[in-house]
């Protein structure tokens, strides 16, 4: 107790006057020390434990992303093992696509087909292009055996005769039928081509393009760039499709934002202390080494998270009792490290021990000689801090018991 330490001048000091002055040292003698002692005791640890928050919380997080399959199958290949490194877009593991592979193979023969369709549609329209031009030359033809026939009865010539120009009426009307029929047709053979068979040809692509999803579905792949672990998968099994049994686990790589990155805890008494860019020191387990080199690293606080987590409601059938949250949530903070070069010193996951600063006291102390030796105070939690450390080295190798 570095606190106790600290204040005990006094009676250190009223020892050392009894024994200089030969008298006998007492509780008579000395119980306005102890008193004294006591007073200043209560005064640094109220001041240092109000201005200087710590928490035992403190935790490097990183993120996992569960790899599943979206199609459930026997899985056939696996491309991975644990450990390896992937790239987005890497294969990891495939299923059985015997059912997929004949769907695309059928899904084709329908393109194929649609697209031979319309390959006869646009000679079928050529033909009744032809057939059209045809019946209107027949057309004309007739119409000028009409026109010569109206013209030998309109002279009264005796080369007129009526029945050869009821022939002519009647050959005209049915050249005029012809030529409306070769008109439909032709009509009919645009819009299947223009129309009809186009329509169908999107339609069959699309069912391609839909059974070579599903195909590609049997073959899953990274979505992002991380490192496979615990692989839980063998060729012949049955591939997992629920998120809470995935197949093996890909941990993202971690920005150089997100490496520097520490969340910790503490009481919702310490916000009234806590600020954005408060120094910081932290100490994380997997850092403690017998030679406390790079144990303890400065840091700030970039960011306070405004609302506490135990007063979150989520929609139920009933409603919530605050008796319910009686256990009162805790103030999260997030710190970045001062240096860039210690961010490849945490270690993924790894708890840590956060001790922050009052390096500039504000409000009504501010500036006065309270506020100095408050802020002086701060060794005493600097020191604190590095002996914890070496507490915790002690208990991790066992010296002190077990760690769990």
């Amino acid at each position: 107790m570095i606190e106790i330490l600290v204040t005990s001048f006094p009676f250190v000091l009223r020892v050392m006057y009894l024994r200089w002055r030969g008298m006998p040292v007492t509780l008579y003698n000395v119980h306005r020390a102890l008193f004294l002692w006591f007073v200043l005791a209560l005064i640094v640890f109220f001041a240092v434990f109000y201005y200087y928050p710590k928490s035992y919380t403190g935790l490097v997080p990183y993120r996992t992303v569960p790899v599943v399959a979206e199609t459930g199958g026997t899985v056939t290949e696996i491309f991975v093992k644990g450990g390896d490194h992937v790239k987005a877009g890497d294969p990891l593991f495939a299923i059985e696509n015997t059912s997929e592979l004949a769907k695309v193979e059928y899904s084709q023969r329908k393109v194929d087909e649609v697209d031979a369709a319309i390959g006869a549609a646009h000679l079928e329209v050529e033909t009744a292009a032809a057939s059209l031009a045809a019946a209107q030359a027949a057309l004309k033809q007739a119409e000028l055996t009409l026109a010569d026939h109206l013209e030998l009865q309109a002279r009264g010539s005796a080369a007129y005769q009526h029945s050869q120009m009821e022939r002519a009426k009647s050959q005209s009307d049915s050249r005029k039928a012809e030529v409306d029929a070769a008109a439909s047709r032709l009509a009919t053979a645009e819009i299947q081509e223009t129309a009809i068979l186009p329509a169908q040809l999107e339609s069959a692509r699309a069912s391609l393009k839909q059974a070579q999803v599903e195909l590609d579905k049997t073959r899953v792949h990274s979505f992002v760039d991380g490192t496979v672990e615990q692989l839980a998968l063998n060729v012949g099994a049955r591939a997992a499709q629920a998120a809470m049994s995935p197949a093996m686990m890909i941990v993202p790589d971690r920005s150089r934002r997100e490496k520097a990155r520490i969340v910790a805890e503490f009481s919702q008494v310490s916000r009234a202390e806590l600020y954005e860019g408060m120094a910081a020191e932290i100490a994380c387990e997997s850092n403690f080494n017998i030679a406390m080199k790079n144990t303890v690293l400065p840091a700030r606080i970039t960011r306070i998270q405004e609302p506490i987590s135990s007063g979150q409601m989520a929609p139920t059938g009933r409603l919530m009792e605050p008796s319910e949250r009686a256990k009162r949530g805790q103030v999260v903070a997030h710190l970045d490290l001062v240096h860039p070069e210690h961010q490849d010193l945490l270690v993924p996951g790894s708890g840590c021990i956060v001790q922050t600063y009052t390096t500039h006291l504000k409000g009504p102390l501010e500036g006065s000689m309270t506020a100095h030796v408050i802020e002086a105070l701060g060794i005493i939690k600097a020191v604190g801090l590095r002996i914890k450390a070496w507490l915790g080295l002690a208990s991790g190798i066992g010296l002190a018991g077990s760690s769990h």
